[in-house]
């Protein structure tokens, strides 16, 4: 028949004491959360400085025809220049195909992701009223700068030449149906967007990055994935899509779709990840310790300022984990701040709170230590199934618990 335990006298008050630890530590994890923040700000200030140079953020405006309106006034005199308005034919369709080369550009301490796209667009112009005139032919990309060789552009099925950055002179006809095709290179950092607006669009992405998010107005119809990368297939049709209502409209109100190319073990996101889950280990750990003293039978206590000492190695795990993934893989990081963190509590266990009397439970704060330290890194890993992971631990931590405690006398003193 198993002894019943009776729990000691000051029970009440070490849970009352633990739990107020827990709300200070809980307010010192929120100030780490802050210094991860602040780290990855400065990693987007870096970025901001990238795209100076390498070329920013991309988005890939619709091919069309912009021509000059008649004046309403025939007097020249009278004209000025708010009198000159803009007509726009845009493409009736418009089939893009891009291959996207990504790297991680480095600049002092961080990585960040750009890519270097190859871009060719081919379709069609329906023109009912312009003829004998002379037009432009634009392809509008948000940043220029981004450009590394000239644009090669057939229209009409013709060479052109006359060209300056993104939009060609072009003379009309009296064509109706007018074939295109534009091709260029362009640099960009982290995003890469396709404006989408009354008309049909295909769009055909093939790329060497591992993993992307694809956001925006419209999803992809097709994804595969395969050793080398990954092809992304979008298909909108006119019915689907808003056109512009004209050309001076903000890239971010118009419709389009979107590929971020992201880190998918970026340091700050999987440091954030961890201090989510803090509250939650540290509870855990303090309860190890805390029924440790409810069933040992040599009534041995542990101080309330130890329970303070063992919450704070907990936190300082993290912030050894932010400063060494800024140098060296995530991974790495979170093994190193694991085995200092786990080995600190588990020696301070032996020496101190048991005092070299009590092996076993050494090696059993080892053990929980290292199990909760690795489901946290599995669960920060699985990403959409995370909640999912830490919802089945945190109840087999309570099937555990009323396991362990199933003896204690809860109402009898010791």
């Amino acid at each position: 028949m198993n002894e019943k335990i009776a729990a000691p006298k000051n029970a009440m008050t070490k849970i009352f004491t633990i739990i107020g630890f827990l709300i200070i530590l809980s307010t010192l994890l929120a100030c780490i959360s802050g210094i991860v923040k602040e780290r990855e700000s400065f990693k987007k200030e870096v970025s901001n400085s990238i795209s100076k140079t390498w070329g920013g953020i991309q988005t890939i405006d619709l091919p069309k025809i912009v021509y000059e309106e008649k004046n309403v006034s025939q007097n020249p005199k009278e004209k000025q220049a708010g009198d000159i308005r803009y007509g726009y034919i845009y493409a009736d369709s418009v089939e893009t195909y891009a291959d996207v080369e990504g790297v991680m550009k480095q600049k002092s301490i961080y990585k960040i992701p750009v890519y270097t796209a190859k871009i060719r667009q081919k379709g069609k112009f329906k023109n009912k009223y312009l003829k004998n005139t002379k037009v432009i032919l634009s392809f509008k990309v948000s940043d220029r700068k981004g450009f590394i060789s000239k644009p090669k552009v057939k229209f009409n099925n013709k060479e052109i030449t006359d060209c300056s950055s993104y939009q060609c002179s072009v003379y009309l006809k009296d064509e109706t149906v007018i074939p295109y095709e534009i091709e260029y290179t362009l640099r960009g950092t982290e995003t890469l967007s396709f404006v989408a607006g009354g008309t049909f669009h295909q769009t055909q992405l093939k790329t060497n990055w591992p993993e992307a998010e694809f956001t925006g107005d419209f999803s992809p119809v097709e994804h595969k994935n395969s050793k080398d990368g990954y092809t992304v297939f979008w298909s909108v049709p006119e019915a689907a899509s808003a056109l512009p209502i004209n050309s001076s409209e903000e890239y971010e109100n118009m419709q389009k779709y979107t590929v971020n190319f992201i880190d998918t073990v970026d340091n700050y996101r999987m440091t954030d990840r961890c201090i989510k889950y803090g509250f939650l280990f540290i509870a855990l750990t303090f309860l190890a310790f805390f029924v440790y003293e409810i069933i040992n039978k040599t009534n041995k206590h542990i101080h309330p300022f130890q329970y303070s000492l063992i919450g704070v190695s907990m936190l300082v795990f993290y912030l050894l984990l932010l400063s060494m993934s800024e140098f060296i893989d995530f991974g790495f990081s979170y093994l190193i701040a694991s085995i200092m963190t786990i080995s600190l509590i588990s020696f301070y266990t032996y020496f101190i709170l048991v005092h070299k009397q009590d092996k076993k439970f050494s090696l059993s704060v080892a053990g929980i230590l290292t199990a909760i330290y690795l489901y946290l890194y599995i669960t920060v890993n699985l990403k959409e199934l995370s909640l999912l992971a830490g919802s089945f631990g945190l109840f087999v931590t309570i099937i555990i618990v009323m396991y362990v405690t199933r003896n204690v006398e809860w109402y009898k003193e010791s």
